[in-house]
């Protein structure tokens, strides 16, 4: 297991790498220099640098040029010395945070007949009540708040929407291979730069007043966030996980149908000033892509390399499902202990200040402030240190220092 020296010590090469006020996209730090052994800090700062781990397989370019030689600041961010130390933790990390969950996925599923199986997935998810997320929203006051929780947690992932299962694309294993990448130029908007998703995406993060640069959130992504973005990011950066990942890829396209369609309205009724192009997009396109993924991914796969391939599929769906259950059911109650601490005068909705924050605090950590400190906690508002411990485990705040 990776421990804290380890950690500690990762966190002070990223720290050193990335360097005075670096743009956000070359930001590697992982607050794993000041991570004590409270355990659910030991655990977040694991999975802050094993996300740092997978972003080094990205291109990933500022906004605007940093001071000095564009070419120097390149070459100090892909340092091959430094993401070689990182890479070496890796494996270590993908065997404690996500190879049980596979392994599990693998048990769960173990005999189920693939196809059998998609067709009961695509009826399921069409039977399927509005997501309790946005089910919930309707009723909440601080609707706008949890909204904006929501989209800075998931920019982890989808402000670089694809290049995880881009990954997965590069190669040669025949026609599959074809199919998977008309699906990724779709996700990419078919070389269209206005209509790639991360582009839709960026719209509706700065339509609610959020930073919109990749990672530039990190501080104050929570520690489920981060364990979805890495439960993806296993999949697709091992290339031993290729029939997880179209796994993966059937869940996801069949579920995003419904899920982005329950967004896409709650957005038009709620905020419609809003720009909702993102999931509109994914509410009609996902359906082409399911197809896609049975007839000419999955079925070929199959037919060609045997049984077991349809048993690896459907474990890599398991897999998936279960982590945007996770992630799911911790935006849900994440949203009711805030909603709890607004009503007894503990909290205040408020778009986050990143120029303004201090130190990363747990929940467990938080009882050791004073009660009335106030903690910004992810894009939802301000938090009493004394509120804090109410919240999910896997919830994370930062002193607020203004």
């Amino acid at each position: 297991m990776t421990g804290l020296a380890d950690i500690a010590a990762a966190g002070r090469r990223l720290l050193a790498r990335s360097g005075a006020t670096p743009p956000p996209v070359w930001d590697l730090r992982t607050d794993a220099d000041t991570v004590t052994d409270d355990p659910l800090a030991l655990h977040h700062a694991k999975h802050l640098t094993l996300m740092r781990a997978y972003q080094g397989r990205y291109i990933l370019l500022p906004s605007a040029a940093p001071s000095g030689s564009m070419v120097e600041r390149l070459r100090r961010h892909y340092d091959p010395v430094e993401m070689a130390h990182l890479e070496s933790l890796r494996h270590g990390l993908e065997t404690e945070l996500s190879v049980p969950r596979a392994t599990a996925a693998r048990a769960a599923t173990k005999g189920r007949d693939w196809e059998v199986y998609a067709n009961a997935l695509k009826a399921d998810v069409r039977a399927q009540a509005e997501n309790p997320f946005v089910a919930y929203l309707r009723e909440s006051p601080q609707r706008d708040a949890h909204y904006r929780q929501f989209l800075l947690q998931s920019s982890a992932d989808l402000l670089a929407e694809a290049s995880a299962s881009a990954l997965g694309v590069v190669g040669e294993f025949g026609p599959a291979q074809s199919a998977l990448f008309r699906i990724l130029i779709d996700e990419f908007g078919y070389g269209t730069h206005v209509k790639k998703h991360s582009v839709l995406y960026r719209a509706v993060m700065r339509d609610f007043g959020l930073p919109e640069d990749y990672n530039a959130c990190w501080p104050l992504f929570d520690t489920a966030a981060l364990e979805l973005h890495n439960a993806i990011h296993y999949l697709f950066q091992n290339p031993a996980n290729f029939f997880l990942q179209v796994g993966f890829l059937l869940f996801a396209e069949t579920a995003y149908q419904r899920s982005t369609q329950d967004h896409f309205r709650y957005l038009r009724e709620f905020h419609p000033e809003a720009d909702a192009r993102y999931f509109g997009e994914h509410a009609h396109i996902d359906l082409h892509h399911t197809a896609m993924i049975i007839d000419e991914v999955a079925a070929p796969l199959v037919a060609t390399y045997g049984a077991d391939v349809g048993a690896e599929i459907v474990a890599g769906a398991e897999y998936t499902r279960a982590a945007f259950d996770r992630a799911g059911a911790h935006m849900l109650a994440t949203a009711h202990a805030f909603d709890l601490a607004v009503a007894v005068g503990d909290a205040t909705a408020a778009a986050p200040d990143l120029t303004n924050l201090g130190a990363a605090v747990t929940t467990a950590g938080a009882a050791a402030l004073a009660p009335d400190e106030r903690l910004q906690v992810g894009g939802l508002g301000t938090v009493a240190a004394r509120a804090f411990p109410r919240f999910p485990t896997l919830a994370q705040a930062r002193r607020a220092t203004g």
